[in-house]
């Protein structure tokens, strides 16, 4: 493999932090689907054995770059501008009492719950169904993909927030 295309695939992943699909990769960085794969598998392969800070996840086959979810927790505002510090209270409420109804939440949080709780769903932190008069809350796909740990982990991320 090529280190300049590994490179080149590398650089797209740090750049580009939604993340893109092996044939967006394959097309910006000119190369097969395989080989674009062999390198992403590569490059995580490479950052593992290193015990380096970053990690290749794939997601619904989109491939995006993160740090590991052990350096992630306590360094909340150093987050990226999507996710401010009241949205992360508002997830970590979502995260820490999951299957939380909307009512409870904006009792915990305040009447700008209702904001994070729609700009959540909207990114897919969160996931809401109806329930009663309310609605039920529980973490989506990209929350865990995002903080890059598996269902059953999420107290371990907002631990921190749990009484706020």
């Amino acid at each position: 493999m090529p280190d300049d295309l590994k490179k080149r695939i590398e650089a797209l992943l740090f750049i580009i932090s939604k993340g893109l699909s092996v044939e967006e990769i394959s097309q910006k960085v000119n190369c097969s689907k395989d080989e674009a794969l062999q390198a992403i598998n590569d490059l995580k392969a490479e950052y593992e054995s290193n015990n380096k800070a970053f990690t290749i996840l794939n997601l619904n086959n989109v491939y995006r770059m993160t740090v590991h979810r052990e350096l992630i927790n306590g360094v909340d505002e150093s987050m990226p501008g999507e996710l401010s510090k009241s949205l992360i209270k508002t997830l970590s409420v979502v995260a820490w009492k999951q299957g939380i109804s909307q009512g409870e939440v904006v009792r915990i949080r305040g009447n700008k719950a209702y904001d994070h709780i729609k700009s959540l769903n909207e990114m897919g932190f969160i996931n809401s169904a109806p329930d009663g008069k309310s609605f039920k809350l529980t973490l989506g796909e990209k929350f865990f993909e995002y903080f890059n740990i598996s269902k059953g982990e999420e107290k371990f991320i907002f631990e921190q927030f749990k009484g706020n």
